[in-house]
């Protein structure tokens, strides 16, 4: 397979990743900050905190098979082309994605072992995953960028 396939491929992905994204980002919406008194309140309060995680989870399930073609591929060519100082922090990207999504689940663990309370769950779990699209939405415009120049 050709280099310039590949990148067509890869900013396709870009797109649709992008979009997905978005969708899990609408989850944001049903956040909850107050303490849940019942089982019923509990429940209705964990749901978007846990489907925000759950499906963040899956995206970057599917975001590791598109990494897997960009560190093989393209990375190895943007190296030689001399950009391995981009290279190196794309890379520290795809590690740090997979940090904050880790700090979620251990949230989450908190939460459920009563260290936290349900305000301050609410506020981390939100914070880490405004990083994340942090991330994510400055990753994929460096890329774009730098893959068309290929």
């Amino acid at each position: 397979m050709s280099l310039r396939l590949v990148i067509n491929e890869l900013i396709a992905e870009h797109g649709t990743l992008t979009a997905e994204w978005r969708d899990i980002e609408k989850i944001i919406n049903e956040v909850k900050y107050e303490e849940p008194k019942s089982k019923e309140e509990k429940y209705s309060f964990l749901k978007p905190l846990t489907d925000l995680f759950g499906k963040s989870h899956l995206f970057v399930s599917k975001f590791k098979v598109h990494e897997v073609k960009e560190e093989r591929f393209v990375f190895t060519e943007m190296a030689e082309r001399g950009k391995e100082s981009l290279v190196h922090r794309l890379l520290d990207d795809h590690r740090k994605i997979d940090e904050l999504l880790e700090n979620m689940r251990r949230l989450l663990e908190d939460y459920r072992f009563e260290r936290i309370s349900a305000r301050d769950l609410a506020e981390k779990v939100l914070k880490t995953h405004q990083e994340i699209t942090k991330i994510i939405t400055e990753h994929i415009k460096i890329e774009d960028e730098e893959f068309r120049r290929l």
